[in-house]
Order: C-alpha cells, then sequence, then structure tokens
C-alpha cells in the first residue's frame, strides 16, 4: 500500500513537472514571438532599434507595442501596424504615451506654461528633454541647460534666471559624473544613486509645471545636493579598492 502511494506521488510529480517545462517553453517562444516589431526593423536596417536597446525602458523589460500600439505577434506589416498603433506621434499623442505610466509628472506637466491650456497643445513634449527611443540614455553631449536656451533668452522669450541656470548645470554634471564612473567599469555607492536619485525628483518638480516662482527653494537643496554628489564621487575614487 505505502509502496503503492509513493509511486502515484512520484507519477504525479513527473507529470507536473513535464507540464511545467512545456509551459515554460511556450511562453519562452511568445516572448520571442513579441518581440516581432524590432527583428523586422533590424532586418529594414532600421537604427532605432539599437538606440532603443541603449534605453531605461529596454532595460525594464517595456516593449515597443507599450507605447506605439499594434500587435507584437504579427508577422505581417499590415496586421503588425493594426488596431491603435501610432507610428509617428504628434505632441499630444506623446503625453498620452508617456502619461499613461507618468501620470503625476503628466499632471503637472498639462498646468504648466509649456502647456498653454488655450491652445490644448504642448509647445514642447516629453520627448525634447527625455529623449524618444533614448530616454535615459541621452548622448554624452547632450544638455539640459542648452536645449532650454534654444528658446529661453531668444528673441521673444527672457533668459531663465541664474539659479534655474544653476539647476539645469547640476542635471548635467550629475549625468556626466554617472557617465564617467559607468564607463571606468566602477558601480556607484548607493549613497550617490540615492543622491542622484533625489536631484532629479526635485528637478522634475521644477520643471515639468515650471514653477518658477515657487522653485526656488528646491533649487538651493538641488545644487547643495550637487555639490554632495561630487563629494561622494571624489570619496570613493579615493578608496584603495577603486
Amino acid at each position: 500500500m505505502i509502496r503503492r502511494r509513493f509511486q502515484t506521488i512520484v507519477a504525479l510529480f513527473v507529470i507536473t513537472a513535464f507540464a511545467a517545462f512545456h509551459a515554460a517553453g511556450r511562453a519562452g517562444g511568445e516572448s520571442k514571438q513579441a518581440d516581432n516589431c524590432s527583428a523586422c526593423h533590424q532586418k529594414n536596417g532600421d537604427q532605432t532599434v539599437s538606440l532603443f536597446a541603449r534605453s531605461t525602458h529596454a532595460r525594464s523589460g517595456i516593449t515597443c507595442n507599450r507605447c506605439h500600439g499594434g500587435d507584437p505577434l504579427a508577422t505581417e506589416r499590415q496586421a503588425a501596424h493594426g488596431g491603435r498603433f501610432i507610428g509617428k506621434p504628434s505632441s499630444n499623442d506623446t503625453l498620452t504615451m508617456c502619461g499613461s505610466c507618468h501620470r503625476a509628472q503628466l499632471a503637472a506637466f498639462k498646468t504648466s506654461r509649456h502647456f498653454p491650456e488655450r491652445r490644448g497643445v504642448a509647445r514642447v513634449d516629453c520627448t525634447g528633454c527625455h529623449g524618444a527611443h533614448l530616454v535615459g540614455a541621452q548622448s554624452s553631449n547632450f544638455s539640459f541647460g542648452y536645449y532650454c536656451a534654444g528658446c529661453h533668452g531668444l528673441e521673444y522669450l527672457p533668459e531663465l534666471p541664474t539659479d534655474f541656470q544653476k539647476m539645469l548645470a547640476v542635471a548635467d554634471e550629475s549625468r556626466r559624473v554617472a557617465r564617467v564612473i559607468e564607463e571606468a567599469g566602477r558601480k556607484p555607492s548607493d549613497e550617490f544613486t540615492t543622491r542622484r536619485k533625489e536631484i532629479r525628483r526635485l528637478i522634475g518638480e521644477v520643471v515639468h509645471p515650471t514653477n518658477l516662482e515657487g522653485g526656488h527653494e528646491k533649487i538651493t537643496e538641488i545644487i547643495k545636493l550637487g555639490d554632495e554628489l561630487k563629494r561622494i564621487d571624489e570619496q570613493e575614487k579615493r578608496k584603495p579598492d577603486r
């Protein structure tokens, strides 16, 4: 009796393991099929795929259809680009795409001077500062200060206040230091990462709503955190094992 029960348990275990193995195989196959967007665009020589592979979104497992819609399982272009597919989004399309995940940031942005209510259309959108396919991995020569100066200080728009320019310089410098750390093969300390995240959060709270009046206090804190970030990096570089 005991032997028969043992054989039954073993048989059930084997059946369960076999089913799980095949389920994992099917899931893996579906995951590969879901990348038909990249496969097709790569075949056609589209450099967008290699750019996207370097982005924060790609590292987080976000796929093309999360933003563009369409059917990533399809192998025919017409079917792949069916449904609610948007290949070349307008500024408002971009806000909708980004805002589907970044709701708080979109809500703040829609109260800003960059989104005048009377027009209902953004003067700039998320991709201007963050990039589109290269989100979180801008080129080394990209500068927030230079980008903003493309409008502010030209013709009808006054220059940004000096402390705002300093804030943008902190954003550029923190990106530069992080890139140097990565290129040197070093891993940033938890303290460095925490300070940099806080800098980015505070800058977002100033820039997204274009908070020119209330942002000065936060900018003081951002500049202080920027100095701390450089101090932390210098300490890390002086450690013997670095």
